[in-house]
């Protein structure tokens, strides 16, 4: 399918658009950014690296299953929520956010209904560490919670409700987690049981929260009603795509947890947290051009996806070029901030560093192919990464621990980025990477 090339790409309503609502996302995003590195800070000053190990593999399995328990529904949420065929002026169109919700409590029930018997042999076969089983005791409340949090915080970024997107999708609960557990470590206990009680609290706060952002539904009096298999069908592909990029970012968490110590995990993880810095504008401007996007596809406006897409990666060129310039020379003092033992993983940081450089530049590629129907390409691309990214993971992290696992990462990251690039470029006849003085030439090409 071409695209004819703009050679207009200066200030323009979406360019502004991008602007205005990337800084209301950025401001609740960057407080939600400080907030996660002060949690890591906290627990791993007052606990131990041990106890952040175990807490990230908690977060890190909460990521990789809420992808599994939602079938695809929550990615699939943004599409349809910002479709006018589906959802209009706070008006639904379809019934899909109920059928999704069906789907959704009846796999997350069977999902944790598993975890809980299996708890101990979870905690202890597979991760090594007995000290873990409290935390799956109560690991399948969270997972419910967190899966339907997750879920209405697609609805509300598909209906472009920048705001109340950004409150509600991470910093609404991180905010009420480190707030908890700061006050229970000053003035009741220090006991580690509480940071798995806090963090199950806080999910549910923040999704009687995102409830009341989404209820009570309007319909118009002529609902059209979807099939249950139709609705699998369009989003199952979305998960595959989808739980393969969570995978390559969290499976090496969970795998470092098999082969090495909690400990080693909890440095590992304030190294991907450091090195993900490089990706918060990608981030911040997803839940902007994904809708856009899907807007543009459903009209046919080829020419204005390419136009969002290049300006929304201009701005994160100039924005994360300067990020990664300063954590390539400054990584000794950063990773010293959080003490000795993490200048071990100081490679690491930057192999991890230079790859989210890579993906965040050219990152819309996901969006591109998930909301122009091309998710199943999007699928078998990533799935393929992931596949890469296990076998790497298993073959370098017995042998270079730390640094293994990011190797393996950053590897998986530019292989499914560089195809995916490749792949929109053939598609639509542009590419999806802003590059000075170059996207001029290739585009017309």
């Amino acid at each position: 399918m071409k695209v004819k090339g703009n050679k207009n790409t200066s200030l323009d309503q979406n360019f502004l658009e991008l602007i205005k609502k990337g800084g209301i996302n950025f401001i609740f995003y960057g407080l939600n950014l400080a907030i996660v590195y002060l949690i890591g800070i906290f627990i791993t000053k007052y606990y131990g690296a041990a106890t952040y190990g175990r807490y990230s593999i908690i977060k890190a399995l909460i990521l990789v299953i809420i992808i599994f328990n939602t079938l695809g529904l929550n990615t699939y949420a943004i599409k349809l929520s910002s479709n006018k065929n589906h959802y209009e002026n706070g008006f639904f169109k379809s019934n899909f956010i109920l059928k999704s919700y069906k789907i959704i409590f009846f796999v997350s029930l069977i999902f944790s209904c598993i975890i809980f018997f299996l708890k101990k042999n979870v905690a202890i076969q597979i991760f090594g560490d007995k000290n873990l089983e409290i935390y799956f005791q109560y690991f399948p409340l969270i997972l419910i919670l967190s899966v339907f949090l997750n879920y209405n915080s697609n609805v509300l970024k598909g209906q472009g409700r920048v705001l109340s997107f950004s409150f509600v999708s991470s910093f609404c609960n991180n905010f009420i987690f480190i707030g908890l557990i700061l006050l229970i470590f000053n003035y009741y206990s220090s006991k580690e049981l509480y940071i798995i009680l806090s963090l199950l609290f806080s999910f549910f706060i923040a999704l009687i929260i995102s409830i009341t952002k989404i209820f009570p539904l309007k319909f118009y009096k002529e609902v059209k009603s979807i099939r249950t298999k139709n609705i699998l069908r369009e989003s199952f592909p979305m998960m595959l795509s989808s739980s393969m990029i969570f995978i390559i970012f969290s499976l090496d968490t969970l795998m470092l947890g098999f082969f090495d110590t909690s400990e080693n995990v909890g440095v590992y993880r304030i190294v991907t947290q450091v090195s993900s810095l490089n990706a918060v504008f990608l981030i911040i401007l997803n839940s902007i051009v994904g809708p856009k996007i899907s807007n543009f596809y459903s009209d046919s406006n080829y020419d204005e996806i390419k136009k969002v897409v290049i300006n929304a990666s201009k701005i994160i060129l100039f924005i994360t070029l300067p990020v990664l310039i300063f954590i390539l020379f400054f990584s000794t003092e950063i990773l010293l901030f959080f003490g000795e033992e993490y200048l071990k993983a100081k490679n690491s940081i930057l192999i991890l560093s230079i790859c989210q450089f890579f993906y965040a530049i050219s990152g819309f590629v996901d969006l591109i192919l998930n909301m122009t129907g091309k998710q199943k390409v999007f699928s078998k691309i990533t799935m393929f990464s992931a596949l890469v990214n296990i076998i790497l993971n298993l073959i370098l992290i017995p042998i270079y621990s730390i640094d293994g696992a990011s190797i393996a990462t950053g590897f998986s990251i530019l292989i499914t980025n560089i195809l995916g690039v490749i792949y929109v470029k053939r598609s639509y006849n542009f590419l999806p990477i802003y590059l000075p003085f170059i996207n001029k030439t290739i585009n017309e090409n």
